[in-house]
């Protein structure tokens, strides 16, 4: 209940800021940037196409394609697929554009996710279908690092999120910048774990493991 209340309070916050402007787009994609700039070896990096109130990094596309290959989700059944981003995109489910469906198979480095918020874990809430929970779960690599985004600060200071919700690595918006200390057996995240908690302008999250 407390998380269904939750999602309804910060929809309700979402709706009055679709005027949301360009420059805080740029702030989230900078952030990001300096995360991809630590993490080594990263090629291939999952994005999404925006609704009207996500952040918009797909107009930074062009910029990530230099060092990365990119890709975006693709709505299959109850869960998701990633597919390589190219154009043209066509309008599916919920008001989500799409590319064309592909058949390639690929190991996603870095999932860049929107959220409706998250709890004090940075455990993800979103709209409740569960698609990208059930895509996470189907995972058999080593799981990515997870960046999620907000156009609004939407943390809650309570945990409520479930084992199954997924756990953002890293929760960025336009006014805050949280990330979620925690043992890994990755280096490359307890390398960038250790430079973040060295900084004052990031907030190291409560953690419930």
């Amino acid at each position: 209940m407390i998380k269904n209340s939750f999602r309804v309070e910060q929809k309700n916050k979402l709706k009055q800021k679709l005027n949301y402007q360009y420059k805080q787009d740029f702030l989230v994609y900078k952030e990001i940037k300096k995360i991809l700039k630590f993490y080594k070896n990263c090629k291939n990096i999952l994005i999404y196409i925006p609704l009207k109130y996500e952040v918009n990094l797909y107009k930074y596309r062009h910029f990530l394609a230099k060092k990365y290959q990119i890709f975006v989700p693709f709505m299959q059944d109850k869960s998701l697929k990633v597919v390589k981003l190219r154009l043209a995109l066509d309008k599916k489910s919920f008001g989500v554009y799409e590319p064309k469906n592909s058949f390639l198979q690929t190991q996603i480095d870095v999932a860049i996710i929107p959220v409706i918020g998250v709890d004090a874990n940075l455990g993800r809430v979103g709209h409740g279908q569960g698609f990208y929970d059930r895509f996470f779960e189907s995972i058999s690599y080593k799981k990515p690092l997870v960046i999620f985004t907000q156009i609004i600060d939407a943390r809650s200071h309570q945990f409520f999120s479930q084992n199954h919700d997924i756990k953002g690595n890293f929760y960025i918006n336009p006014y805050k910048k949280y990330f979620r200390k925690v043992k890994n057996n990755d280096r490359n995240i307890s390398r960038i774990n250790s430079r973040f908690y060295r900084r004052r302008d990031w907030i190291c999250s409560r953690q419930k493991d």
